[in-house]
């Protein structure tokens, strides 16, 4: 009589499955699944986040009116997750006979189904704006007043202002350039964890699930406490923007400005998500990628000044952002230490 597995955190990375095409008996051994799926670190991050949504939703409905639809979208997502193909399947590997297209479809389908945590990023963000003021509905953003006066008592002033006040339209636009790199430096990390850098190798790369894994805990550690700590950044108060110079500028500010217009959530502010998952891939990069950790280091710094500089978050906000990335990378290095 055969008995179903429950899933179990497997450390061991997809990045020692065997290369080119290989028997189903083979893939199957050392992979335990539920249904036909393998979990690794990454999914048990990224099921634990869906879980905690949904708890809160049904905790808090009745300061939550789309909580039925939080809970159905995330039972499917969970269901999803069951369901997905399992890593190092047969399924993945290249045929003799397949043709060109093929051969290009089954390699698009890998890099989604690796990848795949990173390109819900932007829905969880988005859904943090149906959850964030739930559990204090009567005392809403009701944390923003403490970070202004932890921004003034570690710094005498407010940054935001102090910084942007000083600024130039050079400046302007060198500050939400950097800002905006912020979509290139979490798109392109993953690709270079995805790859190593070079075409033609074998993929995942060696560290891929590191860096994934980090990446995805520094967004999550920090969505997590929206709903706890609501506060908006000093761009939406009116009594701090009021006499403050207009940002000037081109390409950049331009595009920053259309994207806030249309796609920022007001509430999620603290710690800032972008400056935790810009820094957490960074530290999940350095394992196997030092010289381009190097790099996205630099460019996260500046990201983490332009948050600041932009007045879309206060300086707080980028401290906390960085205390969760580094929290988040310790933890991802142990949950995948043995794929290392």
């Amino acid at each position: 009589m055969s008995r179903r597995t429950s899933p179990r955190l497997d450390t061991t990375g997809p990045e020692e499955a065997p290369p080119g095409p290989v028997a189903p008996s083979t893939i199957d051994a050392g992979l335990p699944a539920v249904g036909r799926t393998s979990w690794l670190a990454v999914d048990w991050v990224m099921a634990m986040y869906v879980i905690f949504v949904a708890l809160v939703a049904v905790i808090w409905s009745a300061a939550i009116p789309e909580w039925r639809s939080i809970l159905l979208a995330h039972g499917a997502l969970l269901m999803v997750l069951l369901l997905l193909p399992r890593r190092g399947a047969a399924w993945e590997h290249v045929r003799p006979e397949d043709s060109p297209g093929v051969t290009r479809a089954r390699n698009v389908a890998r890099f989604l189904r690796y990848t795949y945590p990173a390109l819900l990023l932007t829905f969880f963000f988005e859904e943090v704006a149906l959850t964030v003021n739930a559990v204090t509905p009567s005392a809403p953003y009701w944390f923003e007043r403490f970070l202004y006066q932890a921004d003034r008592l570690l710094f005498g002033t407010t940054p935001a202002v102090s910084l942007s006040q000083a600024g130039s339209p050079l400046l302007d636009e060198i500050m939400h350039a950097f800002y905006f790199a912020y979509f290139p430096l979490i798109i392109g990390g993953t690709v270079l964890a995805w790859s190593g850098g070079r075409r033609g190798r074998e993929t995942p790369a060696p560290g891929f699930h590191t860096a994934l894994t980090c990446m995805m805990l520094g967004f999550f550690l920090s969505y997590v406490w929206y709903p706890f700590l609501p506060a908006r950044g000093p761009w939406e108060s009116p009594i701090v923007m009021a006499g403050l110079r207009p940002f000037d500028g081109w390409l950049f500010t331009d595009a920053i400005t259309l994207i806030i217009k249309n796609a920022a959530v007001s509430g999620g502010c603290f710690p800032s998500a972008h400056v935790a998952g810009a820094w957490a891939l960074t530290f999940g990069l350095y394992a196997k990628h030092r010289r381009a950790a190097l790099v996205f280091g630099l460019v996260s710094a500046g990201l983490s000044v332009a948050c600041v500089y932009t007045r879309y978050h206060h300086a707080v906000d980028v401290l906390a952002g960085l205390t969760v990335a580094t929290i988040a990378a310790i933890i991802g290095y142990r949950l995948t230490r043995a794929s290392l």
